[in-house]
């Protein structure tokens, strides 16, 4: 029998032994051998797989759903789990995966994670995976658009980060992107990836955007301004209507659109919102501009006669009529959109030049129209430094200003509402969780009622007898100008001879505003006319408007037959 001392002390000696030997296999794993062993766990480890989740909602006004989350797979995998990667490539290009060069090497150079195509179905992903040896999938969130290229010019879209790009995705991405959340995966000894992270679906966000359009209107609205860009052969065109109280835009359609879910296959120009960022010379639906000045500043005298007999030459431009108009009243030298009329109106104000300026921009002009969650353009009204011998006649007829149509648009609903130019919305509200943000309201008194109330009654009129004819319809009184303008040919340095802007801006119903719209089509074919192409679509779709919104009661004749 070994003594109690004894034991403890072999006891101690074998303790000693193994720390020893435990020690020493520590030193030469974390000294010695410490740079092989972290980069062997950083190849089995990565942590740089990063996704963003939960992105909020938009909606219509009515509720309807325009974009939400999907989930999606995304396919990626690591270099030294492919066992043969021409087999690998092959395999992917044959189930109509296409993997860029930039991917190829990657996945040649470095064993770190490497995406191979983001966001495609999830079923496919999965089976994908489990055929090709070597490809994982990875379970995240990707945008989907229920009303597909419906508003697409204005909801927008995210890209394959789930991060917005264009319109509303893009200007509200902010308010809209959920978490971020970093992924960490591992493998094991067999070089199998273990995620750490729930590869189900996320949780429902909880921010929500509702918009001022409703769907249907906005469906309609862009069948019918595209089926008259191909009965007029038109480039391109846009639609905007506004109520005039609230500002809140109703429709915004464009010509040319596009698919969210494959927005790469189309143009970048297709993306932007036409209303909101084509800039143009309007033409004569400017002259309402500039009767409302000359009106405004009692410089109108109504009992005046204009002779437009001769055409008009100031400097190197000569200004005409597109037909003989002879005398004219003042009211007719509008109706008729007579441009030696309006040459003679304006030209007095030679001396007051900076008036006439600060009236434009008063009013709206050459600069942004502040709407909130859109991208738009300034427009371009030049300084009266800057103006030539023709800048006054010419910008009273609408040319050597650019204008967009939303201003325009803002313009024309302060004609209809007393004189009061309101911002335009195209956000109705934000929710986020308990808390609900509404953008401002703000109203800015540029006309006199009075002179509201006669350019509306002008208006009027130039639609019933004037150049606006094709926009009169029995469901809605339209109070509205026509408006036609050559395009300005950068490349030539002049103005082009075969294309022009066709445009007309309005109000209805007449007797009682609601509604301000404008069409506009570019480089239409079959008439390059506003009053016989974009006045004829004005009244299809205030129609169509009117009829949705019930602003009218349909007289209902009732036959009495005696028994």
């Amino acid at each position: 029998m070994f003594k109690s001392s004894t034991i403890f002390k072999l006891f101690s000696i074998f303790s000693f032994v193994i720390f020893g030997i435990v020690f020493l296999k520590l030193f030469y794993l974390q000294i010695i051998q410490g740079d092989k062993y972290e980069k062997m766990v950083e190849v089995q480890s990565d942590p740089r797989l990063s996704v963003f989740t939960d992105r909020g909602y938009i909606y219509d006004k009515e509720g309807r759903l325009l974009a939400r989350n999907k989930s999606a797979g995304s396919l990626y995998a690591y270099r030294r789990n492919i066992p043969n990667k021409y087999e690998f490539f092959k395999a992917l290009e044959e189930n109509g995966i296409k993997v860029s060069q930039k991917t190829k090497k990657a996945l040649k150079e470095t064993d770190s994670f490497t995406w191979i195509a983001r966001q495609i179905d999830l079923e496919k992903a999965e089976k994908l995976a489990a055929k090709i040896e070597g490809l994982e999938y990875f379970v995240e969130d990707a945008r989907f658009y229920p009303q597909g290229s419906l508003m697409a010019n204005i909801v927008g879209f995210t890209g394959s980060d789930n991060i917005g790009r264009s319109g509303i995705e893009y200007f509200l991405n902010s308010k809209l992107e959920g978490k971020k959340v970093n992924v960490t995966s591992i493998k094991d000894s067999r070089r199998k990836v273990i995620l750490f992270e729930d590869k189900g679906e996320l949780a429902r966000p909880d921010t929500q955007v509702y918009l001022t359009l409703s769907s249907r209107i906005q469906a309609g609205a862009e069948h019918i301004l595209r089926e008259g860009a191909k009965t007029f052969g038109a480039k391109n065109g846009s639609v905007v209507a506004m109520d005039i109280k609230t500002g809140e835009i109703l429709l915004a359609a464009n010509v040319n659109s596009f698919n969210p879910h494959s927005y790469w296959k189309y143009p970048s120009a297709y993306w932007s919102n036409h209303s909101f960022n084509y800039v143009f010379e309007p033409g004569s639906i400017f002259k309402t501009v500039a009767f409302s000045y000359l009106h405004n500043n009692d410089k109108l005298d109504r009992n005046r006669l204009i002779d437009t007999s001769k055409k008009i030459t100031i400097g190197k431009y000569t200004y005409s009529d597109t037909k003989y108009y002879g005398t004219l009243t003042v009211d007719e030298v509008f109706t008729h959109s007579s441009n030696i009329g309006m040459t003679q109106l304006i030209r007095n104000e030679n001396n007051n030049k900076q008036g006439f300026y600060d009236f434009l921009v008063k009013s709206g002009f050459g600069d942004k129209t502040g709407i909130y969650g859109a991208s738009e353009e300034a427009g371009i009204v030049k300084p009266v430094s800057a103006w030539s011998k023709t800048s006054l006649t010419s910008m009273a007829i609408g040319y050597e200003v650019l204008v967009t149509p939303l201003q325009v648009v803002r313009f024309y609903g302060a004609l209809a509402n007393n004189g009061i130019m309101v911002n335009p919305k195209i956000i109705s509200k934000i929710v986020k969780g308990n808390e609900i943000a509404i953008p401002e309201h703000v109203e800015t008194q540029v006309l006199s009622k009075e002179t509201a109330s006669y350019m509306l009654d002008l208006m009027q009129k130039t639609v019933e007898d004037g150049t606006g004819q094709k926009a009169k319809t029995q469901l809605t009184r339209i109070a509205g100008k026509t408006g036609t303008a050559r395009v300005y040919d950068n490349k030539a340095g002049a103005y082009s001879t075969q294309n022009y802007s066709a445009s007309f801006a309005g109000v209805f119903p007449a007797e009682d505003p609601k509604v301000a719209m404008i069409v506009v089509y570019e480089s239409p074919r079959s008439s390059i006319y506003g009053g016989s192409t974009a006045a004829n679509v004005f009244r299809q779709i205030a129609e169509f408007i009117s009829t949705e919104k019930h602003y009218f009661e349909p007289e209902i004749e009732v036959a009495a037959h005696a028994n």
